[in-house]
């Protein structure tokens, strides 16, 4: 049974814990010389790594986003005309079955299959980038995705790749262009909590009518479980401040060049 103690050695070990470790002690050997300016920078990042790493501001951070989409059970969510799924969910792998490496946001084709097994769709489309090799070959997440299903026999619709896409404004108008093509009045838009207030006002601004069923929530906005507090900072706070962060620099940058527009 690991102690608090153990578990707190460990921390240190870890690069983050190293780094902070470091830093306290240039901050005390500069405190301990009566050096005071010294000891300003390594006492303040320091502190903000505490911040950052160790406390639920992250979290806090990036819940604003997550709360801001919150779709009813999903056997209330009405039907539409396609699940729309957007990619970041895998990459390309040469071990992998299917060639396939999940990535962190890969619940998102999780949804997506689950709203299509309760038959809110009539055809699943998916989104990816398009990944350069270097042996030159490309891989477009959607395609590879597409064929695993394809084998799987899943789901029992046709599913649709976007082709490679750069970035969600290219799926917005993609799926803009299938629904004026086919038709369709309104689709479910499937993607991570965060990332879901960015892609329902570029869809909208594509022209696209959506429900968003947002999902892969990594705060307690959905999570369960009790408050964690360390007193060595973990890597899991930078990762979410990395994705608030990430967020509104692109929020900011659409807005910039008309990808959304205002309420």
């Amino acid at each position: 049974m690991i102690t608090s103690l153990q578990r707190m050695v460990f921390n240190l070990l870890e690069p983050v814990g190293l780094v902070w470790g470091v830093l306290v002690l240039l901050a005390l050997w500069a405190l301990s010389r009566k050096r005071w300016r010294l000891a300003l920078a390594p006492a303040g990042l320091a502190l903000l790594m505490f911040l950052v790493g160790s406390t639920g501001f992250s979290g806090w951070l990036l819940g604003r986003l997550e709360k801001q989409h919150l779709a009813p059970a999903l056997e209330e969510v009405p039907a539409a005309d396609a699940v729309v799924v957007l990619g970041g969910g895998f990459e390309p792998s040469r071990r992998d079955v299917f060639g396939l490496g999940v990535t962190a946001d890969g619940d998102r084709l999780f949804m997506g299959l689950e709203l299509m097994r309760l038959g809110k769709g009539r055809a699943l489309v998916l989104g990816g980038a398009e990944a350069a090799l270097p042996d030159g070959q490309k891989r477009v997440e959607a395609d590879m995705v597409r064929r695993w299903l394809e084998a799987w026999r899943l789901p029992q619709a046709p599913v649709i790749s976007l082709g490679g896409c750069d970035n969600t404004r290219e799926e917005a108008l993609k799926v803009a262009q299938l629904c004026q093509e086919r038709g369709w009045k309104q689709v479910i838009l499937v993607t991570s909590a965060y990332h879901m207030p960015r892609a329902v006002a570029c869809f909208k601004t594509a022209g696209v009518p959506v429900f968003p069923v947002p999902c892969d929530f990594k705060t307690s906005v959905s999570l369960e479980g009790p408050p964690s507090f360390n007193l060595v900072p973990r890597y899991q706070g930078f990762v979410k401040m990395s994705l608030f962060v990430r967020e509104q620099l692109a929020w900011a940058l659409y807005r910039w060049r008309g990808w959304i527009q205002p309420d």
